[in-house]
């Protein structure tokens, strides 16, 4: 699938730039030497399936040893593939044939639901559905009795930041290709939220306070003194704000990692002061076993080895020479 999304990529390049050269091939002779430079906008297309990295599997449906089932219940497949990086980027020749540069970006990508939850009467108390013979209902969310279904979210961000140094061939004036290497740091983080009493779309536009449109509101026994009266108006009016308590949980968990990106480059000087330039490296990445971290930085001990190895491509329209 990453071969094929490559392809259709490298025909996309392939048909912006062809007018060029049929156009303007008076432009295209050996080169000349000359020290130039260039910065502009960067997409990194990294072709990974982050939602089924390695440490992950919970995301979706995981069993344990003895056959119990267990994780969130999402579908990792919702996770943007490939998994875009956008940033910014430039380059600079030391020499006719040398060049340093760097690149830094961010990405992120979420999915989320509202699982559906099926009661059941543990009738032999082992915490496992036994169908046929345990009772079920569904559980059902209301707005108006206030139950409303778990809802989770997963987000999957990632920073990348480093240093270039490539080696230069040109073909002709404007085209050249190179090789080089990315070499920095990257931060990969998963955040995890996982809120109850979540209202849906509709109960956003329901007033908090339950007054009706015309703004009339309702007072029974405020004060609880067994008769309705002026004197509830005037505690339901001091009162009238309710504090408001929201229950959710959220685990943020973050990996940082050296990155190395070998790759080949192609340059085209479209016009005087502006062109296209691509790659197409492999990165190579990992986020060592115990290097997990807390949002507070605690270390996760037991946490897993995490590899970001996988095709890259970057696209980039830059402004220079």
């Amino acid at each position: 699938m990453a071969i094929v999304a490559m392809r259709k990529i490298i025909l996309y390049l392939l048909v912006l730039v062809a007018p060029v050269f049929l156009t303007a091939q008076d432009d295209f002779y050996p080169p000349e030497s000359f020290y130039g430079g260039g910065v502009g906008f960067s997409q990194m297309f990294l072709f990974s399936h982050v939602g089924q990295l390695t440490g992950f599997e919970r995301l979706g449906t995981d069993s344990t040893a003895d056959g119990s089932t267990v994780g969130l219940g999402l579908d990792v497949n919702g996770f943007a593939y490939p998994f875009v990086i956008s940033g910014g980027e430039g380059f600079s020749n030391i020499t006719e044939r040398w060049r340093i540069g760097g690149y830094a970006g961010v990405g992120s990508s979420f999915i989320g639901g509202k699982p559906t939850i099926t009661m059941f009467l543990d009738t032999d108390g082992n915490g496992e559905y036994d169908a046929g013979t345990d009772t079920t209902k569904l559980y059902e969310p209301s707005a108006t009795t206030g139950n409303y279904a778990p809802d989770l979210q997963v987000k999957i961000s990632m920073w990348v930041s480093g240093a270039t140094i490539e080696y230069a061939f040109p073909l002709f004036r404007g085209l050249e290709l190179s090789a080089g290497t990315l070499l920095g740091i990257g931060r990969l983080n998963l955040s995890i939220t996982q809120t109850s009493g979540s209202p849906s779309w509709n109960d956003h536009f329901t007033s908090i306070y339950e007054f009706n449109a015309d703004g009339y509101y309702g007072v029974t026994d405020a004060n609880g003194d067994g008769d309705t009266t002026m004197a509830d108006l005037e505690y339901f009016e001091s009162n009238f704000f309710p504090s408001i308590a929201i229950s959710h949980g959220m685990s943020a968990l973050t990996g940082t990692f050296l990155n190395v990106q070998p790759y080949l480059a192609m340059k085209l000087q479209v016009f005087d002061r502006m062109g296209l330039r691509m790659t197409v490296g492999y990165n190579l990445g990992t986020i060592g076993k115990g290097e997990w971290r807390t949002e507070d930085r605690k270390p996760i001990t037991d946490s897993p080895e995490t590899g970001l190895s996988d095709l890259a491509i970057r696209a980039m329209i830059y402004f220079g020479l």
